[in-house]
């Protein structure tokens, strides 16, 4: 179960540290926002170091986001730091997660865990965000609705993966595969749930939702493992 749970973590982080990258690197951020972006990255790194306990691989992830922490400040500052770092990070995440996903079974898992760096990693960036107290509204409307279009293209990958399967095999998916497309339909809602009440999201409804969408990916997991 833990280790189902942190196969989820590489391509979620993937996907915030690319998101969390453009907002420090293109985002029109004050310098108490740039300081309290910096202050995430060790629980990036921390999580990083959670996923090398499946492959040491994923130290190096977490070594390179650590050194770029301690060259930036964490107070008021428009410095960027060594920015050559942070994309070292965002280099060795991607070979993480692109040999991940050749590992695995078929097609469709491996366009899963893709899914996930989007459905995921939005998540989870606009979850950091929102601790920041960032101001990018923009990113505010748009992770949502990248996270309910990686909602829809998660649920072909597992339409692919049931499909021509024999009656009696898939009958014994049936359970995990509702859970999956339930769960994640909730975290989904949940997550947008701000836009139709035209206020800012909150940390709990974003922390409830990342939680509701990693149970998902991990109800899912069985499914593509056959």
């Amino acid at each position: 179960m833990i280790q189902n749970l942190l196969a989820t973590f590489a391509p979620m982080l993937l996907g915030a540290q690319i998101i969390l990258t453009l907002v420090l690197v293109k985002g029109e951020i004050c310098p108490g926002q740039r300081g309290r972006v910096h202050k995430l990255l060790p629980t990036l790194a921390v999580l990083w170091l959670a996923v090398a306990s499946i492959k040491i691989q994923a130290f190096m992830v977490s070594a390179a986001l650590m050194y770029f922490f301690s060259q930036v400040q964490t107070k008021k500052t428009r410095e960027q730091g060594p920015l050559w770092v942070i994309y070292l990070a965002n280099g060795l995440a991607l070979a993480y997660v692109a040999i991940a996903i050749g590992e695995q079974s078929s097609l469709a898992a491996g366009a899963n865990v893709f899914m996930q760096i989007i459905l995921l990693g939005a998540c989870f960036a606009q979850l950091l965000l929102v601790v920041a107290r960032s101001r990018l509204q923009a990113f505010q409307r748009i992770l949502p609705v990248t996270g309910v279009v990686a909602a829809m293209l998660t649920s072909v990958t597992l339409l692919m993966k049931v499909y021509g399967l024999p009656e009696a095999q898939l009958e014994t998916l049936l359970v995990p595969l509702f859970t999956t497309l339930g769960v994640m339909i909730v975290g989904v809602v949940v997550w947008c749930w701000h836009m139709f009440r035209s206020k800012a999201a909150s940390k709990l409804q974003m922390a409830i939702a990342l939680l509701l969408l990693l149970a998902a990916a991990v109800a899912g997991q069985p499914i593509f493992a056959l």
